[in-house]
């Protein structure tokens, strides 16, 4: 394992590929992984699959991490966006420079905690309401990469998100390209 880390928060009715895909990835890619629950560490996802997490987000400190992702699925983004909590860490990191990463509908937890005003942001395509406020540019893009703020449009482009996290992070992009080919993933 390097030294970097991404910490994958998890709350009722997230999206099951969205936030084990990337998990996934980032082992293979010897990158350490914390999936931490933000109310319990036994999580019920969007499709009733159940995942027990080593700890609690109330244990973590934006400084164990390189990387905060946030997978969506409903209603776990929902639930992300009125977590008290999720929005503490998601500002601390951000003002610390920190990787801040959200795919499908989770891009409404980053707008609501005010860390993505005038980044350019993509996400599922019911999402595109926050192309409607003079302070987001919604691309629709695949995945969108902005600073510190990564976003993704859906399920469908969890490997593809993953990977840009990790570029994000300093993963060298050989070990990148290595992992896609053999896991017959294109990048």
């Amino acid at each position: 394992m390097n030294d970097k880390t991404v910490c994958i928060l998890l709350i009722d009715g997230f999206e099951e590929v969205e936030a084990l895909m990337p998990a996934d990835i980032f082992k293979r890619l010897d990158i350490n992984v914390i999936l931490a629950g933000v109310e319990t560490t036994k999580i019920r996802g969007a499709h009733d699959f159940f995942i027990t997490t080593e700890t609690l987000l109330r244990d973590v400190s934006f400084a164990d991490f390189d990387a905060l992702m946030l997978p969506g699925g409903l209603p776990g983004a929902i639930n992300l966006r009125n977590s008290a909590a999720v929005t503490e860490i998601i500002n601390q990191a951000c003002a610390n420079n920190k990787i801040c990463a959200a795919i499908c509908a989770a891009p409404i937890v980053l707008r609501d905690a005010g860390v993505a005003k005038n980044k350019r942001i993509t996400g599922y395509p019911d999402t595109e309401q926050l192309s409607h406020s003079p302070d987001f540019r919604y691309t629709g893009s695949d995945v969108e990469r902005d600073g510190n703020i990564i976003t993704a449009k859906g399920m469908g482009k969890a490997a593809a998100f993953a990977f840009e996290i990790a570029r994000a992070i300093g993963i060298a992009e050989e070990k990148i390209r290595d992992v896609a080919e053999n896991s017959f993933i294109k990048v």
